[in-house]
């Protein structure tokens, strides 16, 4: 008991001290004070905001480190009070931060509904809001007070009952908290459903952009984001009318989520389509006879007139001399993509999106975020609950690189004017599209493969072996208890000891691997005598969990746009030393998708064989394997605890590890450049 008390203090120790560090963090960002006051020299450059940027910068960093660093063999319920309490703990520690000069707007505009009056029909500035003015302490520092409202009517009531309650700014950061909050649990919710590792839920829980547009500076785009989540788990039990409903509220909270309803829409819940138009429009209904020239007036003047921080647009801008142009091409763009994106992420017209209207949504988001006019930093947050479900190493970055709109806060301190220069755009969004081309160009070749994703029922695992007579007997046990797995190879290169006899004794088959040296031949051999639906590939020297082998069958059943992916693994020794090198082996999954044999593998079995994916090389085959799968669809890392020997880093020391890390490295460099000689690399590693 003891023993196992100390196991935990162990793996929750890490985590809790990067805990401790982010709430400083958010502290620190909580009083930091006019974020364009702190200016940064670098390299004789000086950086407008450049402080905040930093600061913002760790932030994400440690949001990183607690998805890496998250403990593995928590209960659910044990997960769940983690996750909340240090997300509860960094927003309440950024609530001082201060507010965005928006919030002014959204207690004026209430304030003023609560007085009868329409905000649609007068701006701000209006000659007969003078009474109204004259001793609101928001006033003054309300922004385009020439324009009248652009927010849909349901969330101007809400800011109206929040600010008959308490018209003070920190009201409506609390119930964006409270908001915040509730998207987490939701995400929670649906992870479990989709059986994905709860620990996802910090790329959004723990992410800067959502941390400082809630909590920090209170923008209401959280409401959408609550609602939109809420449809999308009504959507999972089959709930049409609430679903719609809650559509229709989310497209009262912003206008963007309209775009995510023809994901929703099935043939069967076509007939309740009402329910959306119901509570869309009905909160329109007070204002339509008087105000119906007025209700999008302001809506179209920020869209149509104005630009700020496109990266699109921008470049059109150039061409065409001019934002309207700009922004006429970028809206028929729009328009095109969201064509494409219907016909071929919309759940019922492909097959590998059927689990719902996640990769739909993700889609329109990100369209609307690349081709938009105005781009502000908390804009981003509409896309990263989605993120959650399909981590994209592209949009997580922009969720550093974003971090460069804040120089706009410092030009506006020093010179009075808000603008960003044109080199802060470059560093922003061109990483960015860097990764996003990838992605759009694997997405390309995984359409090009077609393969349909059945209820998947039955695993094959294959262990390569060579003179594994003291391990391969467990090894097989251990695989062999589930129900799932229909058969066990044994993929033997020439075993001189009993490893072929072990093997058969405890009711595994065993196929003769290729005599070449390496483990690529012999895995390729074992494949090609599969007969399952799911392939595991496992070394002799590992023990699986029943519990992970029920995770492979359950993430690819609710995940059908995956081919496969990889467990993960542990090792059975302790040491810092080791320790380190399961980070590092979590890091290269998490951020490249490439995983190493010992974290097992696992992939769906008709695309592999049918287009024999899997490289007979001696050396990197599962480094070239990774890669070559990402053709074909999205990997899901696990998470799990796979027991793996350490007899290897422990036999050949540290200095070995060093020797991966640099084999790996020259091998992905070298595979840019051109055809690779896997056979000079196994001499590498093994002379």
């Amino acid at each position: 008991m003891k023993e196992q008390l100390s196991a935990k203090i162990k793996s929750l120790t890490p985590f809790l001290v990067i805990g401790v560090l982010m709430i400083l963090l958010c502290l620190k960002g909580g009083f930091f004070g006019f974020i364009g006051a702190e200016s940064l020299s670098l390299f004789q450059i000086n950086i407008f905001s450049g402080r905040f940027v930093v600061l913002f910068s760790l932030t994400w960093i440690g949001c990183l480190c607690l998805l890496l660093f998250f403990p593995r063999g928590l209960s659910v319920r044990s997960q769940w009070l983690l996750l909340l309490g240090l997300a509860l703990a960094c927003r309440l520690s950024l609530v001082p931060h201060e507010p965005s000069d928006d919030v002014n707007r959204y207690l004026w505009e209430g304030k003023v509904l609560s007085h009868g009056i329409s905000p649609y029909h007068y701006a701000p500035d209006h000659p007969s809001l003078k009474n109204l003015s004259q001793s609101d302490p928001f006033f003054s520092r309300l922004n385009h007070p020439d324009m009248s409202a652009a927010y849909p009517p349901l969330i101007l009531l809400f800011f109206s009952v929040l600010g008959q309650i308490s018209y003070q700014a920190q009201s409506i950061k609390i119930s964006m908290i409270v908001f915040d909050l509730a998207v987490i649990c939701l995400l929670l919710v649906l992870l479990k459903r989709r059986s994905l590792d709860l620990r996802w839920v910090i790329l959004y829980a723990f992410n800067p952009v959502i941390l400082y547009s809630f909590a920090g500076q209170g923008h209401f785009d959280v409401v959408q984001i609550f609602f939109l989540l809420t449809a999308l788990l009504l959507f999972d039990k089959r709930h049409w009318i609430c679903m719609f409903v809650c559509l229709g509220l989310a497209f009262q909270s912003k206008y963007m989520a309209v775009l995510c309803v023809p994901f929703f829409v099935r043939k069967d819940n076509a007939r309740y389509l009402w329910a959306f138009v119901l509570a869309a429009v009905v909160p329109y209904l007070p204002f339509v006879l008087h105000d119906h020239h007025h209700l999008f007036s302001s809506l179209w003047a920020f869209g149509g007139r104005m630009a700020f921080n496109g990266s699109c647009h921008a470049l059109l801008r150039v061409v065409f001399q001019g934002i309207q142009p700009a922004t006429f091409v970028c809206g028929c763009l729009l328009l095109v993509g969201m064509v494409f994106g219907y016909k071929y992420f919309h759940p019922e017209l492909n097959e590998k999106f059927s689990d719902g209207p996640v990769s739909g949504c993700f889609f329109v988001f990100g369209l609307v975020l690349v081709l938009s006019p105005t781009i502000h930093f908390w804009y981003i947050s509409w896309v990263i609950p989605f993120l959650v479900f399909r981590p994209t190493a592209s949009w997580f970055l922009l969720c550093l690189t974003i971090s460069g709109y804040f120089v706009a806060n410092g030009h506006l301190h020093l010179t009075g004017k808000w603008h960003l220069p044109a080199w802060v755009m470059v560093v922003e969004w061109l990483p960015f599209y860097l990764l996003l081309f990838r992605d759009i160009w694997l997405g390309r070749k995984r359409s090009r493969v077609i393969w349909s994703p059945k209820d998947l029922q039955t695993m094959s695992v294959v262990i390569p072996a060579h003179n594994e007579q003291d391990n391969i007997e467990a090894c097989v046990k251990a695989v062999s208890v589930h129900s799932s797995v229909k058969e066990v190879i044994v993929a033997d290169a020439g075993s001189s000891d009993q490893t072929a006899v072990l093997s058969q004794a405890n009711g595994a088959r065993v196929v003769k691997g290729e005599s070449s040296p390496g483990r690529g031949g012999q895995i390729q051999a074992g494949i090609k005598a599969c007969s399952g639906d799911v392939v595991v590939i496992c070394h002799a020297d590992a023990r699986i969990d029943a519990h992970d082998l029920d995770k492979i069958l359950c993430v690819l059943r609710h995940q059908p746009m995956s081919v496969g992916g990889a467990i993960g693994a542990v090792f059975q020794a302790d040491g810092w030393r080791l320790r380190l090198i399961e980070y590092l082996n979590d890091v290269r999954m998490i951020c490249l998708g490439i995983s190493f044999g010992d974290q097992v593998q696992f992939f769906r079995r008709r695309p592999v064989a049918d287009h024999h994916v899997f490289p007979d090389m001696p050396l990197m085959e599962d480094v070239e394997f990774s890669l070559r799968l990402h053709r074909f669809g999205r990997q899901v890392f696990l998470f799990g605890s796979t027991r793996v020997s350490a007899r290897r880093w422990q036999e050949k020391g540290f200095k070995h590890s060093l020797l991966v890390i640099r084999l790996v490295m020259l091998y992905l460099w070298k595979r840019l450049c051109g055809p690779v000689d896997a056979r000079s690399f196994y001499q590498q590693y093994y002379y």
